[in-house]
């Protein structure tokens, strides 16, 4: 065993991808263990064949049953994943030993060898990867730079780790904000795991933690307007695309957010919906990077295709219908504000969670590939339904007044968090603190 480890987690749909972060780090490492976490289970007797470091979270991360299960049903995917995030860490320092942990993304790749980040390790106890590392002013980035006031200093789709008392302790305090709010929720301005990690430096001395501004660390879609991406032989480097800094990085990962994955093992990149950045410029000098990324995917798309369809296992009540995030983020204000204790998952008898929806009408439509709880310009017929919903608000504001509806914005700002409003679920349920 080495003493150093990497780590990723993710659904068992990923496992491909996170394959792939493997055959990168073993290509550039040899003094590193890696760890596949899988954040959900394998159906019992259909389980694929997968090596010793893919390892189920709940086998062996000693998170309570009833921690798991509240955690399991009101978090999407998304968030399930990277609240269980410090739990793995500390898994790896206590149960494993290792000196350090680095924790990636499935969706990331590296590009040489991970020495400046053990480097650092040897001096600090955190390394992390600020989202944006040169002042631009004015502002040039695809992303606004405002959404990192949500989304947080860095991006802890890396964060590294050098085994202490003082991390462990660290590591115990994420793990307990993030059992109660690891939500992707604007209106509580949390942003899953890494939000929270806007504290550690409040938590660390200035000589334990470091924001690396190291250009090579962490290449993404948010920073591709501050990055230039420069060949020299086989070695990629990292320079200010706008000259505002004089560093120049050797490229160490990238980070493919966004990506459309399935895509990607057919060999295709659709420019179009590539990014979570709609208005993602071109930048031709990442195509290579890109390329190399596409190639392995698609040189690999018989391994990975076998895990992509599997479904997420806590994407259902135990009767097979869908778990909408209205169910879910409805169910965490009824434990909350109103110390419900039932298993959520199971949808027989009278008293059941999923009774009480279906008492309540709470289930939409039931046809495949309906979204209901995204807004955006992509939902169909949304200028329409915007135009109609300008014209009721209009007329309501000529009967109630400027004063009642100013104060009605201020009620719907907060009743738009869908886990206030249990109410839905009956008198019992009626939160007037709306928090």
């Amino acid at each position: 065993m080495n003493k150093n480890c990497i780590f990723t987690i993710c659904a068992k749909n990923y496992i491909g991808l996170a394959l792939a972060l493997e055959k990168s780090v073993k290509q550039y490492n040899d003094n590193v263990d890696f760890y596949i976490v899988v954040a959900d289970e394998f159906d019992s007797g259909k389980e694929p064949a997968v090596a010793e470091n893919v390892i189920v979270a709940k086998s062996v991360l000693e998170i309570p049953e009833s921690l798991w299960t509240n955690m399991s049903f009101k978090y999407n995917l998304t968030e399930f994943c990277t609240c269980i995030k410090p739990f793995s860490i500390e898994y790896f320092f206590e149960k494993k030993g290792y000196e350090t942990v680095c924790y990636m993304d499935p969706d990331t790749y590296l590009f040489s060898d991970f020495s400046y980040v053990y480097e650092k390790l040897s001096k600090f106890l955190v390394v992390t990867a600020p989202h944006i590392t040169i002042p631009d002013y004015p502002y040039t980035g695809d992303l606004p730079d405002r959404s990192f006031l949500f989304n947080g200093i860095s991006n802890f789709g890396f964060g590294a780790f050098r085994n202490s008392p003082k991390t462990l302790n660290l590591m115990k305090w994420w793990e307990d904000r993030l059992s109660i709010l690891c939500f992707g929720e604007m209106l509580w301005a949390v942003c899953t795991d890494q939000k929270w990690t806007d504290f550690f430096p409040a938590f660390l001395n200035y000589d334990e933690i470091l924001f690396s501004n190291n250009l090579g660390l962490n290449v993404a879609p948010w920073n591709y307007f501050e990055r230039r991406i420069e060949r020299e032989g086989d070695v990629y480097y990292v320079v200010s695309r706008t000259g505002a800094s004089d560093r120049k990085d050797k490229l160490v990962f990238c980070h493919f957010a966004g990506y459309n994955y399935k895509e990607l093992s057919t060999g295709v990149v659709n420019n179009q919906n590539r990014m979570r950045i709609s208005n993602l410029k071109e930048y031709p000098d990442m195509n290579p990077l890109i390329d190399e990324y596409v190639k392995f995917i698609y040189d690999n798309r018989g391994l990975f295709n076998q895990f992509l369809d599997l479904p997420y296992s806590y994407a259902k009540f135990d009767n097979g219908v869908k778990i909408d995030k209205l169910h879910r983020r409805l169910y965490n204000g009824a434990v909350t504000n109103f110390g419900y204790d039932k298993n959520p998952f199971k949808a027989s008898g009278d008293d059941s969670f999923f009774a009480l929806l279906k008492r309540k009408h709470l289930f939409g439509p039931i046809e495949a590939n309906v979204k209901i709880d995204d807004v955006s310009q992509m939902n169909e017929g949304f200028e329409k339904k915007l135009k109609f919903l300008y014209k009721g608000l209009r007329v309501f504001y000529r009967i109630i007044g400027y004063k009642n509806y100013v104060l009605f914005l201020q009620f719907i700002r907060r009743l738009s968090l869908y886990d206030v409003n249990t109410f839905l679920l009956g008198k019992d349920y009626e939160n007037y603190k709306l928090r």
